[in-house]
């Protein structure tokens, strides 16, 4: 999750705080394929610190981890289908542990070492443009753990509002999961989507029949 019209979390216009910082780690790697974009990200020795709204509070998410990322593929394909579709990127080593948040099914992808964060996120880009993707975003390292944006977030509701989540999540191309509760929702985004998790919760804050929307993340151990 860089286009605002699709949903990338690695360019979240409206609500991420950019600041530059410079990436430790190894050197960028140099003969990687992953497309002409991919090896001139490597001379970018910036980093972007990434920050979000939730619950009214500011909170870091810090820099993209640079050794994997999250993604969904469409429904019906079988592991091997997964595997063969991940094979023509030299920058996956390996498809990791399913990964479950609600109704999201994502996987973990490993990266082969040395890229540094602007090839990731242009690793993100490449692979959301696969057609067997449905969604892709990146891990943030938080403590011992790794957070992860999944593409769908929580919304309460007041009573009645029905009416009106639905036509916001028309309005933002995101699909209405059946009701966890009376009064809360799951929306679910695709690639699709005119914005990405974050976003979305962002300017649903406030909105009429809305009390409280938050992006999911899941956790896991690096």
């Amino acid at each position: 999750m860089k286009r605002y019209t699709l949903p990338y979390i690695i360019c979240i216009l409206f609500i991420f705080v950019f600041s530059s910082c410079r990436q430790d780690g190894p050197a960028p790697i140099r003969n990687i394929k992953g497309g002409p974009k991919l090896l001139r990200a490597q001379t970018n020795s910036a980093c972007q610190t990434y920050t979000y709204s939730q619950d009214q509070k500011q909170k870091s998410l810090g820099m993209v981890f640079t050794r994997e990322v999250l993604v969904s593929f469409k429904d019906g394909l079988t592991s091997a289908q997964q595997q063969q579709s991940l094979a023509a990127y030299d920058f996956v080593k390996q498809q990791k542990a399913k990964v479950l948040d609600n109704s999201a099914q994502l996987y973990r992808l490993e990266l082969v070492a040395g890229l540094n964060c602007s090839q990731v996120e242009e690793a993100l880009h490449l692979l959301a443009d696969n057609p067997d993707v449905s969604y892709a975003s990146p891990l943030f390292m938080q403590g011992d753990q790794l957070l992860g944006l999944t593409n769908e977030l929580t919304v309460t509701i007041e009573e009645g509002g029905e009416n009106a989540l639905q036509q916001l999540a028309d309005q933002y191309n995101a699909e209405v999961l059946p009701a966890l509760t009376e009064h809360i929702y799951v929306l679910r985004l695709n690639k699709n989507a005119t914005s990405d998790a974050l976003a979305l919760a962002e300017f649903l804050q406030g909105e009429s029949g809305i009390v409280r929307a938050n992006a999911d993340f899941v956790r896991t151990k690096n």
